[in-house]
């Protein structure tokens, strides 16, 4: 058996063994796998959460540490390090719903950038934005990014373990986890690009903090339900970025996303929970990151 037969073979194995209830989709590897470093537990939520007089209890919904790892075939590290892709996912999810209602594998393969997809278990199937360690311990993401990619080559799956450049996106109360990661992550230095799905709902001055940076790409397409967010993230990057732009989605062409500045996209027709999927959305806007292409 050669080196390939080998790697293909182990991937099987592992998939195979850590995945119940999550369909594998052609082109790459999908992983579950359980983290001590992943949002939950934590003791931000040890006595649950309690949303319109009801309860979600700790054990139902914080209690998961497991963590989506997508691994397309053709990924190679890019200059001795792991390129990632971490997606906060929004209200009433877990890690194998968001995969499979958003299609987000076939959409990074489709966008085809040399990058791993990461889908930390946030809560899980709750009405929540917290996120426990990723967003409130002080350097908990660089913790976490530091275990996946040991684990990425203690798995045989990448033959190093330096992050490189990190993408962040995230979809409605995924910018909990988002907005707490930019905040003190311990990682901001790595973080090229963050692209929001009408989730500036709060953590304001940590997007546009982060978004003033030099080699920062921000990008957020929005509804009518985050409008106010946006236009307070505009309004604090005006002074500093006069060339932020504001479209339309209807107007929108390939090479007005062609840029390193701030972009803020409105669609008045397309519903909150479809933006990820509309047009492929997902897969073109990780096209105008830093992430190279395959």
């Amino acid at each position: 058996m050669d080196r390939a037969e080998f790697l293909t073979s182990s991937f099987a194995a592992i998939a195979a063994a850590s995945l119940p209830q999550t369909q594998q989709v052609a082109g790459g590897k999908t992983f579950i796998v359980p983290f001590a470093s992943a949002p939950y537990p934590h003791a931000s939520r040890a006595n649950g959460h309690t949303y319109e007089g009801k309860l979600y209890d700790a054990a139902t919904h914080y209690s998961d540490s497991s963590v989506g790892i997508f691994v397309p075939d053709s990924w190679h590290p890019e200059n001795g390090a792991i390129d990632l892709i971490v997606h906060f996912y929004g209200w009433r999810h877990d890690v194998r719903s968001t995969l499979s209602t958003y299609h987000l594998r076939e959409q990074l393969i489709a966008s085809k950038r040399n990058a791993i997809l990461v889908v930390p278990t946030g809560p899980a199937n709750a009405p929540d934005s917290g996120d426990g360690k990723l967003e409130l311990d002080d350097n908990g993401f660089a913790r976490f990014i530091t275990d996946v990619c040991a684990w990425l080559q203690r798995s045989g799956v990448s033959p190093v373990n330096a992050p490189g450049r990190i993408v962040l996106t995230a979809h409605s109360g995924g910018y909990g986890g988002a907005g707490g990661v930019l905040t003190r992550g311990g990682m901001n230095e790595r973080i090229t690009d963050v692209v929001l799905f009408d989730s500036a709902y709060g953590y304001f001055d940590a997007f546009a903090a982060w978004a003033r940076g030099a080699n920062s790409h921000f990008l957020s397409i929005f509804t009518d339900d985050t409008v106010t967010g946006n236009v307070t993230i505009m309004g604090m990057l005006q002074a500093q970025m006069p060339n932020s732009y504001v479209w339309l989605a209807k107007d929108l062409t390939a090479e007005r996303l062609l840029t390193r500045d701030a972009t803020f996209i409105l669609t008045n027709d397309v519903a909150h929970d479809d933006l990820l999927t509309h047009d492929s959305w997902y897969a073109s806007f990780l096209q105008t990151t830093a992430l190279a292409q395959l």
